[in-house]
């Protein structure tokens, strides 16, 4: 377990300079044009928070040139994380992404990706104007999903395509699946390439034991975390890590792009709570960590005495929940209409996420008992289409380039028709947010069936119109 000895860390400087500010202001005459609440209602939850939502006003430092408050927040980030610098995302682990993958590549690179990678990950590709190749991640039946890419994997692609220049890598996966990254990293550097990775789901691994290793400690070169997934900041933040054997070029590439991609007016509200967020975590030890697995094991027995099977994932804060014989849309109904709203749901289980916990904390909630449907008629009894990697092969490339869908004109297609069609634009089930087909590829008979079940479980799929229709490229003769 990671317990900083370091007193530093107990401070929040941005904080200070907010709550110091918010003492000083008697009157606003700037923006935002709320001024500190004043014309919100009173009974408005908002009203007490509104007066931390500042702009950069003297005292309170500038996100895209800092140099006093919100220098030293990001610097204690960056000594807590072990990197050689680190940086406040106000636009969330997606312009990370876009300014990590567009910082360390050149247009025309090839470069290797995770297929299962965010969809955020996929608009940087094109933004870049990269060469992408898609390396499949390995089904283990025993966890019933897809647990990551193998060093094997890797070998296989530098192999067949010696010219990669990056490796873009998602650890852990969305589930709390991990894989050998050490092993990866080391390889592709050794083959010149440097290694990128989208640790959303993995900001607390800097905790320690028994949560993985977290992806800077393994050598990854960049890496992009959702602060709001796991550690207790408020939605739309994130952080990016620059390793420090990172070159200087790559690192300026991508301070320009945060510079470039992110909002000019940065939210000090969303800073206060990045902050926040790694002073709770450098705060954590191990009696709150006995509090948090207490917590979730507490909420594990409730489940199994109802009659639900769960499966652990490396992530001790990832828990898969099954209601054996129903689908995952069915157990979700059930637990929501008790309250409970779990992470997502695929085609036979839920995904829950445990959050950490202090162990004095009196605000954490229980049920006695949750309750499942006795009797066949309140439940239906759908088929379930079961998805796996293997449908994918384990190396492939888009079936036409970024550059040449530029020239390219678009028509639509009903989803029973697409298979063979090329599609136009990413169709995305959401939550997770990983493309299920990716603009430029071809659609297939298993992802058309697999779409149509998840619209038959009433899951959102990004990408199609409300005429399940799918766009796609129609005058592909114009490039042969």
């Amino acid at each position: 377990m990671k317990r900083s000895k370091n007193v530093q860390q107990q401070r929040r400087p941005l904080f200070c300079a907010l709550n110091d500010h918010v003492k000083k202001e008697t009157m606003s005459f700037h923006v935002p044009g709320h001024k500190n609440g004043m014309n919100w209602p009173m009974d408005s939850a908002m009203k007490q928070m509104l007066p931390f939502d500042q702009t950069e006003v003297t005292g309170l430092d500038y996100l895209h040139e800092p140099e006093d408050v919100l220098k030293e927040s990001q610097e204690l980030l960056s000594s807590f994380y072990g990197s050689k610098k680190s940086y406040y995302l106000v636009n969330g682990s997606t312009v990370g992404n876009l300014a990590m993958v567009m910082g360390a590549t050149s247009k025309g690179d090839w470069v290797l990706v995770d297929r299962t990678c965010h969809q955020s990950i996929i608009h940087a590709l094109e933004l870049a104007g990269v060469r992408p190749v898609f390396v499949t991640p390995a089904y283990q039946t025993e966890k019933r999903e897809a647990v990551g890419v193998s060093l094997e994997s890797i070998e296989a692609a530098f192999e067949k395509y010696p010219e990669i220049k990056a490796v873009i890598l998602t650890y852990p996966s969305y589930n709390g699946q991990v894989f050998s990254l050490d092993k990866i990293a080391k390889y592709a550097h050794q083959r010149g390439a440097v290694v990128l990775v989208d640790e959303a789901h993995g900001a607390h691994f800097v905790l320690g034991d028994p949560f993985p290793k977290q992806a800077l400690s393994l050598g990854a070169d960049i890496v992009v975390q959702s602060a709001h997934k796991m550690l207790p900041a408020m939605t739309q933040t994130g952080y990016l890590h620059i390793h420090h054997e990172t070159s200087a070029t790559i690192q300026q590439k991508v301070e320009q792009y945060l510079h470039m991609l992110q909002s000019s007016s940065p939210s000090y509200v969303l800073m206060h709570s990045l902050e926040y967020a790694r002073f709770f975590a450098s705060q954590f030890d191990e009696e709150d960590l006995k509090a948090t697995l207490a917590y979730r094991d507490d909420w594990m027995e409730r489940f199994k005495q109802s009659g639900l099977v769960y499966l652990h994932s490396d992530d001790p804060l990832k828990v898969r929940l099954y209601w054996p014989g129903q689908s995952g849309n069915q157990l979700l109904s059930v637990l929501e209409e008790q309250g409970m709203f779990p992470e997502k749901n695929d085609e036979d289980s839920v995904l829950l996420t445990f959050p950490l916990v202090k162990k004095d904390d009196q605000s954490l909630q229980r049920v006695e008992t949750v309750k499942l449907p006795k009797t066949s008629s309140e439940i239906l009894n759908d088929h379930s289409v079961h998805f796996n990697m293997g449908q994918f092969p384990l190396l492939s490339e888009l079936a036409i380039s970024y550059e040449q869908q530029q020239q390219l004109s678009i028509k639509k297609v009903q989803l029973d028709k697409a298979a063979g069609k090329i599609a136009a634009r990413n169709i995305v089930p959401y939550p997770p947010g990983i493309p299920l087909v990716l603009k430029g590829e071809k659609c297939t008979k298993e992802t058309v069936e697999q779409l149509s079940f998840y619209l038959e479980q009433n899951m959102r799929v990004v990408g199609l119109n409300d005429q399940l229709e799918m766009d796609f490229f129609s005058n592909l003769q114009e490039i042969d």
